[in-house]
């Protein structure tokens, strides 16, 4: 084996080592991962990065909404420009190990690449520092909505409505931050293009036999918060006619959630992934009801009009069942195409290293469809066994993670490489 090919595969050793280390944070007795946003779970995890980052030369900064970003000097560089790469390490509720986390560990380890390669004078990039990133809240799970570190970052959420965000005991988010040690004062670089590799969330890939993704655009969606507003009383004299149940109003709403996109003309999916009741006991009738609905669609059209008939479905279901319904919170995601230029040089590279990939779109979100608001934005996906995530069974294999890191620092490579790609999109 030359030296060359004996660095690749330390390079993959060293991956595959990070990615089992910050699954140690936040194991559940499932197997999968509970480390959910500015937890002590995902505190650990942090403090790894950060000790990490550290001990390989960069500079560790982190904004007010806890971001990461290990920032690397390459040195001499045709400009000044940050070229970032990451993801997030928070999870779902006994989520997966890979979700997140592959995006950042391998972020990590392509700064050792891209050290080599500046060193053997293979390279001369047109980016001065290369950024570790790694966002805060992107699952939504603890705090809602999804993507908050991302949003914040790049001026789609304001910083004082991220730190007032609650979770469900009460503990804002500015709160959790500080008992964490994350919530900074730093000022951060600005990007000048973002790179993220993710596991597909889906069985694309994996249908033709384990390839890379190479993801052109994102759907949109629109998230809902209902709630409804019943009356207190005893399940058993109170007559069935003069119960006003937000239970039973609920499940009429997740009944109508379902029927609008099983209706719907084109492609339309739909989800009520969450509900609280109050209060919550087998002998009293529910008088409150809290809901997660969501729509998402590639079509802007699409859920326009599911929206639409959704709130149109709402009076119906008061006056059958008495309660009031209502729509405190709402939040809407534009269906988004990422940056062409760089995904012709991301395929280019791909065709003439002979990986085969798919071009693909997204229905989850990413910090990447964030980032495309501020600069060009690239997201390469690697497969996910039969497409389960948020799961303990979530699993990418191990030649698959090292297929991904392989592409991703190719791609990585070309683009740090070309000024061009250097131009502010959406802005």
């Amino acid at each position: 084996m030359d030296s060359v090919a004996a660095f690749h595969e330390n390079l993959h050793g060293q991956v595959l080592d990070l990615l089992r280390t910050v699954g140690t944070f936040g194991r559940t007795e499932t197997g999968g991962i509970s480390r959910l946003a500015a937890s002590r779970e995902e505190q650990g995890a942090r403090d790894h990065l950060c000790r990490w980052l550290r001990a390989h030369g960069f500079t560790v900064r982190i904004d007010p909404v806890g971001n990461i970003f290990g920032v690397l000097d390459l040195g001499d560089a045709l400009s000044d420009r940050a070229f970032f790469c990451g993801s997030h390490l928070d999870s779902q509720p006994d989520g997966g190990n890979f979700d997140g986390a592959l995006g950042v560990v391998c972020a990590c380890i392509a700064a050792l690449f891209l050290k080599d390669r500046v060193c053997r004078g293979e390279l001369k990039p047109a980016y001065r520092y290369y950024v570790v990133t790694c966002w805060t809240g992107e699952e939504g799970a603890r705090f809602q909505p999804s993507l908050v570190g991302s949003s914040v970052f790049t001026g789609t959420l304001d910083l004082e409505t991220a730190w007032a965000l609650e979770d469900a005991d009460g503990i804002a988010l500015k709160d959790a931050l500080r008992d964490t040690g994350y919530r900074g004062t730093d000022d951060v670089l600005r990007p000048d293009h973002y790179l993220e590799l993710h596991i597909e969330q889906g069985t694309r890939l994996e249908a033709v036999g384990g390839v890379i993704g190479l993801v052109e655009t994102c759907w949109g969606a629109d998230k809902l918060r209902v709630q409804v507003t019943g009356k207190a009383d005893h399940t058993g004299p109170t007559p069935m006619e003069d119960r006003r149940d937000a239970l039973l109003a609920a499940a009429r709403v997740v009944v109508a959630a379902r029927e609008i996109s099983d209706a719907a003309e084109e492609t339309l999916y739909s989800s009520v992934g969450r509900m609280e009741l109050h209060p919550n006991s087998p002998n009293t009738v529910v008088d409150a009801a809290t809901l997660w609905v969501e729509f998402r669609s590639a079509s802007q059209h699409a859920l326009e009009q599911a929206t639409q008939a959704f709130e149109n479905r709402l009076p119906k279901i008061a006056e059958q069942t008495g309660c009031d319904l209502a729509i405190p919170l709402r939040e809407h995601r534009e269906a988004i195409r990422f940056d062409a230029t760089a995904i012709d040089h991301a395929a280019a590279t791909l065709d003439g290293a002979g990986v085969p990939y798919l071009h693909l779109d997204t229905i989850a979100g990413h910090d990447a469809i964030r980032m495309q608001s501020v600069c060009p934005s690239t997201l390469l996906f690697v497969p996910s066994r039969d497409g389960i995530t948020h799961s303990p069974l979530e699993f990418t294999s191990d030649a698959d993670v090292c297929a991904g890191f392989d592409a991703m620092t190719a791609v990585l490579a070309r683009l740090i490489a070309r000024p061009e790609n250097d131009r502010r999109s959406g802005q």
